[in-house]
């Protein structure tokens, strides 16, 4: 028989059930993948990206209890090289709608093969979010991640946003909760500025307003330079 990827579920109160249990369960049947649960004093904590690279982990799922918290996970998943989820108790299980904001950066094509594996396993619609830029490298982004879900014969939509590409993730997640959608995947920063030292980078600010599941995506080193 062969052995299922494990996906790591995170409780930060030590208990698993409600809204993180019923999440990670649907996700793990869908993926056909098996869930490995830890608490947030597991040893494995100490090196998670070590330990994910270890047991060959697909994703991480992050049941969160206290907003404060955040940025503690956010320091300890920067090396992670699989997309990592925080899931809020009360919000809505259901993958039939994500949400796929796109902006200029290059990383951001990274999205359509995370979104296309929602579009296969679990039948969702895509909806993707078109920033209202003036140059032409969103649109771009925004064509390949078409053209993968074009080639995987999935559902989706393409979205005229109303903000550009600082503000369209946090428009998309708004939208998700306001529609009804069961998820937002998001990228998260490549570096930290001295304003998200201070103020908290955008992917904090977003998971603590956002009332669906939010998916993050390291951007890949080997997909950008500093100096772009």
């Amino acid at each position: 028989m062969e052995k299922r990827r494990p996906i790591y579920v995170i409780s930060e109160s030590g208990e698993f059930s409600g809204t993180l249990t019923e999440f990670s369960a649907a996700l793990s049947a869908g993926l056909a993948y098996t869930e490995v649960r830890l608490s947030a004093d597991d040893t494995r904590m100490a090196d998670i990206a070590g330990a994910v690279e270890t047991e060959d982990a697909a994703i991480v799922v992050v049941g969160l209890c206290s907003e404060k918290n955040i940025q503690a996970y956010l320091n300890r998943f920067r090396e992670l090289r699989v997309p990592y989820v925080f899931v809020k108790e009360g919000q809505k299980v259901d993958f039939a709608d994500v949400a796929v904001p796109v902006t200029f950066l290059e990383e951001e094509k990274e999205k359509g093969p995370f979104a296309g594996a929602f579009g296969r396993f679990f039948g969702s619609s895509l909806h993707i979010y078109k920033p209202k830029d003036y140059g032409s490298k969103a649109e771009r982004n925004v064509n390949a991640i078409c053209g993968l879900l074009d080639t995987l014969h999935l559902n989706y939509d393409v979205r005229e946003g109303q903000k550009d590409s600082m503000g369209i993730e946090r428009e998309a997640v708004i939208e998700a909760g306001e529609c009804g959608m069961g998820m937002a995947i998001v990228s998260a920063s490549r570096e930290y500025g001295l304003d998200d030292i201070i103020f908290g980078p955008k992917e904090r600010k977003i998971i603590r307003l956002a009332k669906v599941p939010v998916m993050l995506i390291n951007p890949r080193g080997d997909l950008y330079a500093l100096c772009d």
